[in-house]
């Protein structure tokens, strides 16, 4: 699973959720070192969220397989609501319950929860399992989408995820999934993240 490259709502760090925001100059060039990194793995399939930002990062992975990008709004990132758009410390300051480590598992006003995330995300994961049952695929989607997404792989409820180390754009993490025998349920394991880091520490972004 690999995380979009920057935009500029990442840059001046605004809450982007779903809306369709492009990749800047440094995000184009975290896409091109993403493929590079994968240039060694014979991967079967590439997988995107529909966001231009996912799918403009996913497309240089494509390309150096010889593949196409499948687009899934099921790895879409959460719906904001009405923090979309906004800076971050706005949000901090109109919203400070909802703000910390507490953003990881509550509601968006007016948006998603971590939970939905999870559920279509996971519900994702599964399909791609279904049509790739052995070998290596790559999913291109967005930090929370991944947190929750290792939250389950790693057997954390929904307030656990909090401690799970953010994933940096263009960052990634590898795992093993597997379709559990007669049910649409998904077993993880081995999960690491590609720069070496552990994945759970306390969030250095909270």
């Amino acid at each position: 699973m690999v995380r979009h490259g920057e935009t500029e709502w990442n840059a001046t760090k605004r809450a982007q959720g779903q809306a369709d925001v492009p990749l800047n100059d440094v995000g184009r060039l975290q896409a091109q070192e993403a493929a590079a990194r994968l240039d060694g793995v014979n991967l079967a399939g590439v997988y995107s969220s529909d966001l231009s930002r996912a799918v403009d990062t996913a497309e240089p992975i494509a390309r150096s397989q010889g593949l196409e990008v499948v687009t899934d709004p099921a790895f879409r990132e959460i719906d904001q609501g009405e923090w979309e758009g906004l800076a971050l410390d706005e949000i901090q300051s109109r919203w400070p319950e909802l703000w910390g480590p507490a953003r990881h598992y509550v509601q968006r006003p007016g948006g998603e929860s971590p939970q939905q995330v999870q559920k279509r995300a996971l519900e994702g994961v599964a399909r791609v399992v279904e049509r790739h049952p052995r070998g290596a695929v790559a999913i291109v989607t967005h930090g929370g989408t991944i947190r929750w997404i290792a939250a389950h792989a790693l057997g954390y409820d929904m307030e656990g995820s909090a401690r799970i180390r953010g994933l940096s754009n263009g960052g990634a993490v590898v795992l093993d999934a597997t379709l559990e025998a007669g049910e649409r349920a998904i077993g993880f394991g081995n999960l690491v993240r590609i720069d070496g880091k552990t994945t759970d520490l306390e969030d250095p972004n909270a």
